[in-house]
């Protein structure tokens, strides 16, 4: 073999190698845990292994959600529930059954239900349902002519201390749709101004109890539920819209955002709002308080 042929062996098999760990490389880099295989094949860590995981590809990099959600001065990827689903979680066979009203005196919600939602835990380690009846979803707010939508945790009321600062954590496996990482607290003024547009209203605008709500994240799970975590003071530098979390992962601190006290500068009124939607409803909706309380303790107390 003379030696151009030997030379010519030489550099292709030198090409050769170059290009295919270059390639090999290339495309562990750029895989993407999002995509739908991938989704699929983590839907065993979803709840009971009831619902089938589909997910749409991103329109860019990040982005599961897009709506016509408009908020000042904060970096929302999701719009009003009954806008739009979130596309990564949507499976028309895995819904939450959901007991239609019934004769008065009889529970809006069954054993099924608790079962459905038990993959959910408490996002504080400890925290029991507040004893207070203003804390719990369903609870009138004057203040502002509306309805509270979620469940407060505040110090000296779920059985465990909450402070400013302290951590908030996922309350089970889901995907990223919302992360206030660029959040700007309302001037007293500005807030001062929505209050009053809420009671000329008669009802709190969704937009502005979006901003009364302060710096949050967004969790869509299993079933098309939401959790909404919200007043926080911080949140996770490590989290991006379109992430998977599993149930303890690290989402915030626990704030006041969004409130008077937020407003004015000051750490009072420190307390975690969590938020559990099912479709266009939060858990609870229509309850009386015992029957409030009862279920979300039964939801967040389930054995998975």
């Amino acid at each position: 073999m003379s030696n151009k042929i030997k030379l010519a062996l030489i550099v292709f098999l030198v090409v050769f190698c170059c290009t295919y760990f270059f390639t090999k490389s290339s495309l562990s880099y750029k895989f993407n845990p999002y995509a739908v295989d991938d989704i699929q094949e983590k839907e065993e860590n979803l709840t009971k292994g009831h619902s089938k995981v589909l997910a749409a590809e991103p329109l860019e990099k990040g982005t599961y959600v897009q709506s016509s959600f408009d908020v000042d001065d904060q970096d929302s990827s999701v719009g009003e529930m009954d806008k739009e689903k979130p596309a990564a979680l949507e499976d028309p066979d895995a819904q939450i059954d959901t007991p239609a009203k019934g004769d008065k005196g009889e529970p809006l919600w069954d054993k099924k239900l608790v079962q459905q939602l038990s993959f959910l835990q408490s996002p504080i380690p400890g925290a029991k349902i507040s004893s207070r009846d203003s804390q719990l979803p369903g609870a009138p707010r004057t203040y502002r002519n509306g309805t509270h939508e979620g469940l407060d945790y505040y110090d000296g009321f779920c059985g465990v201390p909450v402070h400013f600062g302290d951590p908030v954590y996922a309350a089970g496996a889901g995907i990223i749709i919302r992360v206030d990482h660029n959040y700007k607290e309302l001037p007293m003024d500005k807030r001062e101004e929505m209050l009053r547009a809420s009671a000329a209203a008669g009802d709190t605008p969704e937009d502005i109890l979006d901003k009364l709500r302060g710096r949050q994240v967004w969790i869509v799970h299993a079933f098309d539920v939401v959790t909404r975590y919200a007043h926080l003071d911080t949140v996770s530098e490590n989290i991006q819209v379109g992430d998977w979390v599993e149930a303890g992962d690290f989402v915030g601190t626990i704030g006041n955002s969004g409130t008077s006290n937020g407003a004015r500068g000051t750490r009072g009124d420190a307390h975690l709002h969590f938020e559990i939607w099912i479709e266009n409803s939060y858990l609870g909706e229509g309850l009386p308080p015992e029957e409030v309380r009862s279920l979300w303790h039964q939801v967040l107390s389930a054995v998975n």
